[in-house]
């Protein structure tokens, strides 16, 4: 049984911590009050970690860091802004999704030739990604970042400011 169990286990390839900056333009849950008390949920496989309520705000500042074990690159994060309700069901804000392979990619890479603030990699936002600008994978402070501006899916408007860090783990390290 123990053995069927650890089968199901995947080892962490790293860590990612999410800094959720700031969101602006949200759109108006509460009609009553005409405002909304948004938070943010990332999900990555089983994990879900989320911000602090930002009561009575359409322009959010959180500057909160999440942290994701990645243990396959390939697999989107996804991230929804909810308004906290206190008796009834907390409303959808809005969905998003980015992809962790850019930075994974990065970080992978000998940095330690390369200048600080030295852009890496650009991403554009074409086809189906949630990006509202571009973004940029960067060497900063001898850490690989990557700044993502994501607009908000499901809803009129909103659009959600991240700062990705990638934090390498020990080989062995099982979710």
């Amino acid at each position: 049984m123990a053995a069927a169990a650890a089968a199901h286990k995947e080892e962490v390839i790293g860590k990612l911590n999410v800094r959720v900056m700031r969101a602006s333009n949200l759109v108006i849950a509460d009609p009553l009050t005409k405002t909304s008390d948004p938070y943010v949920v990332l999900s990555y496989g089983s994990q879900k970690v989320k911000t602090s309520v930002q009561k009575k705000n359409m322009n959010p500042v959180w500057n909160e860091v999440l942290q994701l074990s990645v243990t396959n690159p390939t697999k989107p994060v996804k991230l929804e802004v909810f308004d906290e309700d206190k008796f009834t069901r907390d409303d959808s804000m809005g969905v998003a999704e980015f992809n962790v392979t850019d930075i994974y990619d990065a970080a992978k890479l000998d940095l330690n030739h390369v200048t600080d603030r030295a852009m890496i990699k650009t991403i554009y936002p074409v086809g189906v990604n949630y990006l509202g600008a571009e973004s940029h994978v960067s060497w900063r402070d001898g850490k690989v970042v990557q700044d993502i501006i994501l607009e908000l899916a499901k809803v009129e408007s909103g659009v959600i400011v991240l700062q990705l860090e990638w934090v390498h783990v020990v080989p062995g390290v099982t979710l």
